[in-house]
């Protein structure tokens, strides 16, 4: 691992999502206001990382595997955070994480049979879709903790209803789910070579057993 600028971009990305995710779930008004701020950096490395690789050339294979899965670690961690504040539903989350994990793992192959991954426009755009989300909650959760009169008290309230919020990420864990979808279908020269695999494994241990 060669350990550039962006790679040290990425991987603050990876440490930056637990130390948001345990402020996030702190009762302290200030700590809660301090991690929208943590997650915001965090995100912001996410361009800078991608910025400074194209912009000096230092691409390399480890990053390019490490940037997409520190991404899936730090949103990972808001769903999950916002789950545990009862924002929006577990099985949304769930949906989330098998999807990201499912073509993690169909990357992860590909590169080691050394075949190409085609990631669509759609692909690309769910992780914008999601971080647009979380930023959106993350800032209204850091306003709610504010004094800011009872008036704007109540618009914040009503927008960070249980039923506001689970109907707009209902939306966005179908486009997750979509995307995840068409990522295989694309792919599909990959995904049946895995399927064969896993095929073989499993009729083997069957065998075994």
């Amino acid at each position: 691992m060669k350990l550039n600028l962006p790679n040290i971009f990425t991987l603050s990305r990876a440490v930056l999502a637990p130390l948001f995710f345990f402020m996030f779930l702190s009762e302290d008004a200030l700590v809660i206001i301090a991690s929208v701020v943590v997650f915001i950096i965090a995100a912001i490395t996410d361009y800078l990382d991608g910025w400074f690789a194209r912009r000096f050339k230092e691409s390399t294979d480890w990053g390019r595997v490490i940037d997409p899965l520190a991404d899936k670690v730090l949103t990972t961690s808001a769903f999950v955070a916002f789950a545990m504040s009862d924002f929006i539903a577990w099985w949304m989350v769930i949906i989330v994480i098998v999807r990201d994990v499912a073509t993690t793992y169909l990357r992860s192959y590909a590169d080691a049979v050394h075949k190409p991954i085609v990631t669509s426009f759609n692909a690309k755009s769910k992780t914008f879709v999601q971080m647009t989300f979380i930023i959106t909650v993350l800032v209204l959760v850091a306003a709610s903790n504010l004094s800011l009169g009872e008036q704007v008290a109540w618009l914040l309230q009503w927008c960070l209803h249980p039923f506001i919020l689970r109907s707009v990420m209902f939306f966005v864990t179908l486009f997750t789910a979509w995307t995840g979808v068409e990522y295989f279908v694309t792919n599909r020269h990959v995904t049946c070579k895995l399927y064969r695999r896993i095929y073989r494994l499993f009729k083997g241990w069957r065998v075994k057993t």
